[in-house]
């Protein structure tokens, strides 16, 4: 099941297309700069569930004559357009209700589900009140593992989940039927609680606007931890956005996606943590900076960097940004806006299966094989570690790197040493170059 979602000029978006694989039951974190469009994105996705969601958050004045709003779900497609009659963006199309119970959208404060959630606790506090007294209750226990989980606790040993008029609402009791009702807990453990009841209701894209909010940096990553789990058991799909650092640094480089804006055209990739670090939050602290595809290629280069005998004169920073493309486009953002240092304190370094789409870029260097696993992988075609014994047999590159550290054949600095070896000439010449960037 896919997701499309195209925007066309609404407030200063010219235009936006985002699309998401609901089959992957993944974690996908949406960051970018304040005010390029967001929350625009989320309202619009609200939409389709709910749609007065522009006319209730957001100004009127959003909208223009060629306004409009285009989304597909498989094989499905609506199409809301501007209204001038109504000054909405609207559709004559009925949404199949199976596509509005997929989705859920939770904006922040004061529009989000659980603000509203508080006036409908306090309409049912009297039934809370008798069915706690003839004890018509159950403990939730996955709900309490999540909420011990993410806030490293037992306090919520105690917690006793009702159901009134069908809905579910939960409380903590305490002694002679004292109860601290959900509403009254914190706003980051409501919150979480709010987020473990869309995730049962099964909505296959759940969607949160500042996921951070109300949450420590301690509750964030374990929140994040606990999320996958519960993507891959409930079969759910959860995007989010959100402004923290450490929430970031906790995901993997395939769930954070960069948002940016040219010429009003709103665009999305998927990219690491030191990227988002770099363009966001203005990452300083070093005289030199050697950009580079991913973490292999990072320990390859401190590795060679460490076998030189020459002192390191400037403090240096290696940074895997993850593709050759972004590690040039970061490069190239630097030498504009001056992202780390000046233009020439920036390399790239690649592997040598990009040189010749890539040698005509300026400060670019290329390791002297296609990949350290492609190098390793060549050697083992060519019979030279046939003292190595797999239970099954490497297929490919990367496979062979992961049952060689595995078996504990050869360390990672073993493998690199034993590469070197193999082209002593081209190795040292590309440190020279390193060496050289890194000395006065």
């Amino acid at each position: 099941m896919k997701f499309n979602c195209k925007l066309f000029n609404i407030q200063h978006i010219k235009e936006l297309s985002f699309s998401v694989d609901l089959s992957k039951n993944q974690l996908m974190c949406i960051v970018g700069k304040n005010g390029v469009g967001k929350t625009t994105l989320i309202r619009a996705i609200k939409n389709l569930k709910s749609a007065d969601t522009f006319t209730k958050t957001a100004s009127p004045n959003i909208f223009k004559k060629n306004s409009r709003i285009l989304y597909a779900i498989d094989q499905v497609e609506y199409d809301f357009q501007y209204s001038q009659k109504l000054n909405v963006i609207d559709t004559k199309a009925i949404i199949d209700k199976k596509i509005k119970e997929s989705i859920n959208v939770e904006l922040p404060i004061p529009h989000g589900e659980r603000f509203s959630h508080f006036q409908r606790l306090g309409e049912i506090d009297d039934e809370l009140r008798t069915n706690i007294s003839l004890q018509q209750y159950q403990s939730p226990q996955e709900l309490i593992a999540l909420l011990s989980a993410i806030y490293q606790s037992n306090r919520f040993n105690d917690l006793k989940e009702i159901k009134v008029k069908g809905a579910k609402y939960y409380f903590i009791l305490q002694e002679d039927n004292f109860y601290i009702r959900e509403d009254y807990l914190s706003s980051g453990e409501h919150f979480v609680i709010n987020l473990y009841k869309m995730i049962q209701r099964k909505c296959k894209l759940i969607v949160i606007d500042e996921i951070d909010i109300s949450l420590d940096a301690s509750a964030q990553v374990n929140l994040i931890a606990q999320l996958r789990i519960f993507c891959a058991n409930y079969e759910v799909n959860i995007i989010f956005t959100t402004h923290s650092l450490a929430l970031m640094k906790t995901l993997d480089d395939s769930e954070l996606y960069y948002m940016e804006s040219s010429d009003a055209a709103i665009s999305f990739k998927n990219v690491s943590y030191n990227y988002i670090k770099s363009e966001l939050f203005c990452f300083t602290g070093w005289d030199k900076y050697i950009l580079t595809e991913d973490k292999m290629l990072e320990n390859y280069l401190t590795h060679l960097i460490a076998q030189s005998n020459t002192p390191i004169f400037f403090k240096y920073k290696i940074i895997y940004i993850g593709g050759a493309s972004n590690v040039i486009d970061l490069m190239k953002r630097n030498d504009n806006d001056k992202i780390f240092s000046t233009s020439n304190n920036v390399i790239c370094v690649l592997d040598g299966d990009k040189f010749e789409e890539l040698k005509s870029h300026d400060k670019v260097f290329f390791i002297p094989f296609d990949s350290v696993e492609k190098q390793l992988f060549f050697h083992y075609k060519n019979g030279e570690l046939s003292s190595m014994d797999f239970m099954k047999i490497p297929e490919n590159p990367k496979e062979l790197f992961n049952s060689i550290k595995e078996k504990r054949y050869l360390s990672e600095l073993e493998i690199f040493s034993f590469i070197n070896s193999k082209k002593v000439e081209e190795v040292e010449s590309f440190k020279n170059q390193l060496i050289s960037f890194l000395t006065l």
